[in-house]
């Protein structure tokens, strides 16, 4: 009898260890759960914060969130794959828009042909580009910046809004001019934006940039607004409306992003290239910095 009590109280104690891991393999069902769920809802919320639409340019409480943002790993995955699927969505080519990862394929040949594709050297490039813009400033500078913007980014707007290029070339008188090309980011509507802007270069060319200007004014702009902001300055309203309904230059804008991509490294706006029309020498100032960055690459390349 004594064994067989001891056989109960053994049996006793056995199926409470059972109820033991039962219970809190159920626990752990639910935390799982739970962390899917709030997973899920994160995964939502990023979207939101990293859709550049949901935020506004506007008060510095937004200007640093945004900074947080762009700064973050999240983003900076986020943004090469927006780049990457953009790339593919307009057919530009090539394996890579980032001047350090080609740097680091060591894959300078490629470097080298793409050249070819717009002149002979980048003095010819450069040439072609100022022979074809609307120039800002003098246009037999020695210095020309190439700033590669698109009216959907929010740094784009800050960096007209501050009027970063405009200091710099006064600080530069006489020896620094400028041209604005479209690189795109944020899809087919900012692609239009763009191809619009190039028929108000083609219409009157002499209010290019004012026109930039004001559209980073009323950010975020759309095609209507665009339009009216450039008829108000005295470009052709129904002639304008025929260029962008023809999609006259939707494939000059790849073209333009292509270029600045292949030679030289752009892969994000505002990319700043600025060239050394004597030599051919250039720096890539990518992003809204301020002037002293850009007045530290011109007198590098006034070094060289």
């Amino acid at each position: 009898m004594v064994k067989k009590e001891e056989k109960v109280e053994a049996c006793q104690c056995c199926c409470g260890g059972n109820a033991f891991w039962t219970i809190l393999s159920i626990l752990c069902l639910i935390a799982a759960v739970i962390a899917c769920f709030y997973s899920f809802k994160a995964s939502q919320t990023a979207e939101k914060v990293y859709d550049l639409n949901v935020l506004s340019a506007w008060g510095e409480e937004n200007f640093n969130r945004m900074n947080e943002v762009y700064q973050s790993d999240a983003y900076i995955q986020y943004a090469t794959e927006q780049a990457s699927q953009t790339e593919a969505y307009f057919n530009l080519g090539g394996d890579s828009t980032n001047t350090a990862n080609t740097a680091d394929t060591g894959d300078e040949a490629d470097d080298s042909a793409s050249i070819t594709q717009w002149g002979d050297d980048i003095k010819t490039v450069v040439e072609n580009m100022l022979a074809s813009s609307p120039i800002r400033w003098d246009e037999n500078a020695r210095f020309t910046i190439v700033e590669y913007t698109e009216l959907h980014c929010p740094y784009c707007q800050r960096h007209s809004q501050e009027g970063t290029i405009n200091a710099v070339i006064e600080q530069f008188p006489g020896e620094v001019n400028s041209i604005s090309k479209p690189f795109i980011i944020h899809g087919e509507d900012a692609l239009n934006l763009a191809a619009a802007m190039e028929c108000v270069a083609e219409l009157k060319p002499e209010v290019y940039h004012e026109t930039f200007e004001k559209a980073f004014d009323a950010y975020p702009v759309d095609m209507d607004n665009l339009i009216s902001i450039a008829a108000g300055l005295g470009v052709d309203e129904a002639g304008l409306k025929a260029c962008v309904d023809e999609g006259r230059y939707v494939q000059a804008v790849n073209d333009m992003m292509n270029q600045g991509s292949q030679l030289f490294g752009v892969n994000g706006t505002p990319g700043n290239v600025i060239i050394d029309r004597e030599t051919g020498n250039y720096r890539l100032v990518s992003g809204a910095y301020p002037v002293d960055e850009f007045v530290k690459a011109i007198n590098e390349l006034k070094n060289a």
